[in-house]
């Protein structure tokens, strides 16, 4: 019930909130919905029941969903205002995501031990409010244009968007990437609990793993001119998916251990920053800046859709069935990344003369 709450709304509402970021001010658009995170956080944390848990989380997925696509619309004007390159922009996003990922985790248990669940819920909120106050202090802001057009549908204001074959290809290959993905976290635990027959020190390890390789991929990716993101974008999923069969692979073979799959991880990790960098500022790029907020509501929704059917394609596979869930993921990914590559160089607009 609480995995549903906390993507299904989100996804529902993932069309009109892109409708909402292209036609507002996407800067007070984050300040409003951090504050409402940090009201709906502490209200949990006072209310400390099921029912109230499952509302939060719901109405938190949307709130999420309205902050994600805003963020995705500011990190352009926020390059331009620091007189960054928008790859770089995008890399520094994704160091402080892999960050997170690495050490969220410890100070949130951290936080539970010495405080209890209500106290490290309060401290989170707090940490939105703080958010609210450095976009509102920086003056970040993404002025639009007033639209004087009559009313017009839902679908008929993301047509321009589906009709750019570049942009629907790389969405249509980060979704099957995902997918992929999913299927292997899924199966990650059985992978180190049965497979490996290791027990929680190496599973956290293995994480740290992943996410140490994700904070050097970003690193890296900072430092690429990435005047072709697509190119890297494809070569990236095409590593992630050879890591995921080789690990299934090896699994299979008996040739594979904890250090081979910590490596693989290394450079899975490595693969999938450079990937998320590349993905972002593709479609940044190519999307009109009026549209900015649609692009990333398809790509949301791509990608929340690809999660929840990778994790319940995933669990077919537990307990036993890891090493061949990982064969499936690192085929489907690899596939995501050649096909994708494929096909986006047949959408090249062809020279004329």
């Amino acid at each position: 019930m609480l995995l549903v709450a906390e993507l299904l709304p989100g996804l529902l509402a993932t069309p009109f909130i892109g409708r909402l970021v292209d036609a507002r001010d996407a800067g007070k658009l984050l300040v409003v919905t951090a504050l409402a995170e940090a009201t709906i956080i502490a209200w949990m944390a006072w209310h400390p029941d099921l029912p109230s848990t499952i509302a939060g989380a719901s109405i938190l997925s949307v709130s999420f969903a309205i902050s994600g696509t805003a963020s995705f619309a500011l990190i352009p004007v926020l390059a331009a205002g620091l007189g960054m390159t928008l790859p770089r922009a995008n890399a520094v996003l994704e160091f402080v995501r892999s960050a997170g990922m690495l050490a969220g985790p410890v100070v949130g248990g951290a936080l539970v031990a010495w405080g209890g669940t209500g106290n490290a819920l309060l401290i989170d909120a707090a940490s939105f409010v703080v958010l609210a106050a450095v976009v509102l202090g920086s003056g970040l802001r993404r002025p639009v244009e007033a639209d004087d057009d009559e009313a017009r549908t839902l679908l008929s204001e993301y047509l321009p968007v589906l009709r750019d074959r570049r942009i629907t290809i790389m969405i249509g290959a980060l979704t099957l990437e995902v997918y992929a993905t999913a299927i292997a976290d899924v199966a990650f635990v059985f992978l180190v609990t049965v497979s490996l027959a290791a027990g929680p020190t190496a599973f956290g390890l293995l994480t740290a793993c992943w996410a140490g390789g994700m904070m050097a991929g970003a690193t890296a990716s900072g430092t690429m001119a990435m005047r072709r993101p697509a190119p890297i974008a494809f070569a990236a999923a095409t590593v992630m998916g050879g890591t995921m069969l080789a690990i299934g692979i090896a699994g299979i073979t008996m040739m594979g251990g904890l250090i081979f799959v910590g490596i693989a991880f290394v450079i899975g990790g490595a693969a999938n920053s450079a990937h998320n960098v590349a993905v972002r500022t593709m479609l940044q790029r190519e999307a009109p800046a009026g549209a900015h907020g649609k692009v990333a509501a398809i790509y949301s929704a791509g990608t929340s859709s690809a999660g929840i059917l990778g994790y319940m394609t995933g669990g077919l596979f537990a307990p036993n069935g890891a090493i061949n869930a990982y064969i499936l993921g690192g085929t489907l990914g690899t596939m995501a990344g050649l096909a994708g590559w494929w096909l986006f160089a047949l959408s090249r607009p062809k020279a004329v003369g």
